[in-house]
């Protein structure tokens, strides 16, 4: 076994980091491992819209990292990466912090994405983070005595969008005008064919507004401006919420890191080229020859629990194994109660489809938090609903 004289640290704490870190810690206890990230608590993005739609409270989704990593013995940092010096093996943080390092992975995830579009940032709300979710929740609250119809409009017909626009049309019953604007000609385009039948069901059924092939121009406090089949067209808007996509979260990047369509391009053992104790996963991460991966929790989950293992195996100066992606389905919530799961040749939909996409998720939270307990049992305790689940398997 290689001598460590400088512990593993692992920048970002979302799915890839948290899965890194304690598969890392369970394969080898004695090796000293530092997670930074320049959040408090984690977030379990899937289950964002539970807490929006009030089905689950934020202390089940959110626990503090502290907390998380304490009870694994995992020292935890926070603070914010600012730059890396790969030939020094230095990294430097916000408050004049520099931290030496004997094997780096970088995890850092995603922010969201404005595209350039004149006025997203003054006039949109995003839901990519606790903070996010805290400002729509409180607004949308706010605005739901008015006398008259809010018009809210959703950017972006992905599964953020999708999800974020039944949850609100279900919590808040005729409160909005609701529409989603999509540039594509479908919703969900790179999701599973039942999954998007399911939710164009549950759009049709909600009277949800869905405007295809349409792209925004500019947002206004006001207004918002889409080109429509090569028209330009005006709509009243009083809530814009912007889920159109994300970016790599790079700003401590340099421009020696290679990198492709914005991320950085690590070889298939995750390894940054030049720097074989440098590892990039997750969202801001490119695998040459794998360029279609999706940015998918499940992603980073299989390449944080793959790249632990390849970690081990370096210090054992062996060969680090190649990663490959198994695709083992996708989930997507559509309203109060109402779910649509297509995963491993099983595809379920509705309240059924929800109780079993509640219990998946909640076997792949951190359980060493008591608060994460709490919301596990609950599921649990409903045996019918987990008998219904595997006898509908095939």
């Amino acid at each position: 076994m290689k001598s460590i004289k400088k512990p593993i640290v692992i920048v970002g704490a979302g799915f890839g980091g948290m899965t890194v870190a304690s598969n890392l810690k369970r394969i080898n206890p004695s090796l000293p491992i530092l997670v930074v990230d320049s959040e408090a608590n984690f977030i379990f993005k899937p289950l964002m819209y539970e807490v929006l739609s009030e089905e689950l409270s934020m202390w089940e989704t959110a626990p503090e990292f502290s907390n998380i990593f304490s009870n694994l013995g995992i020292t935890f940092l926070r603070n914010c990466l600012t730059k890396i010096r790969f030939d020094e093996k230095m990294l430097e943080f916000c408050d004049d912090l520099t931290l030496g390092y004997e094997c780096l992975i970088l995890c850092t995830g995603s922010v969201s994405n404005n595209f350039s579009v004149k006025g997203v940032d003054e006039n949109c709300y995003f839901f990519n983070n606790l903070n996010d979710l805290k400002k729509v929740k409180l607004f949308l609250q706010k605005i739901q005595n008015n006398k008259t119809k809010n018009n809210l409009f959703v950017i972006g017909a992905g599964p953020s969008g999708v999800e974020i626009a039944c949850k609100i049309h279900d919590t808040y019953l005729n409160k909005f005008n609701i529409n989603i604007i999509e540039r594509s000609n479908e919703i969900l385009g790179r999701n599973k064919i039942f999954n998007q039948e399911e939710a164009e069901k549950a759009l049709e059924r909600r009277k949800i507004n869905v405007l295809l092939n349409s792209t925004v121009q500019e947002i206004s406090d006001q207004k918002i401006s889409i080109l429509d089949n090569s028209e330009i067209k005006e709509l009243d808007q009083d809530v814009v919420i912007w889920t159109a996509g994300v970016k790599p979260n790079l700003s401590y990047i340099n421009e020696h890191v290679i990198q492709k369509n914005g991320r950085i391009l690590v070889n298939e053992k995750f390894q940054i080229n030049n720097y074989e104790n440098s590892f990039a996963i997750g969202d801001i991460s490119i695998i040459k020859g794998m360029e279609d991966l999706p940015l998918t929790a499940q992603v980073a989950m299989q390449q944080g629990n793959h790249l632990a293992k390849n970690i081990d195996l370096l210090f054992q100066e062996k060969d680090l194994k190649p990663f490959n992606f198994e695709d083992n389905g996708e989930m997507i919530s559509l309203g109060i109660g109402e779910a649509s799961i297509s995963a491993l040749g099983v595809t379920l939909s509705g309240k059924l489809a929800f109780e079993a996409r509640r219990l998946i998720y909640s076997s792949k939270m951190p359980d060493i938090s008591k608060s994460l307990k709490s919301a596990a049992s609950w599921l649990f305790q409903k045996k019918s609903i987990i008998n219904n689940f595997i006898n509908n398997k095939p």
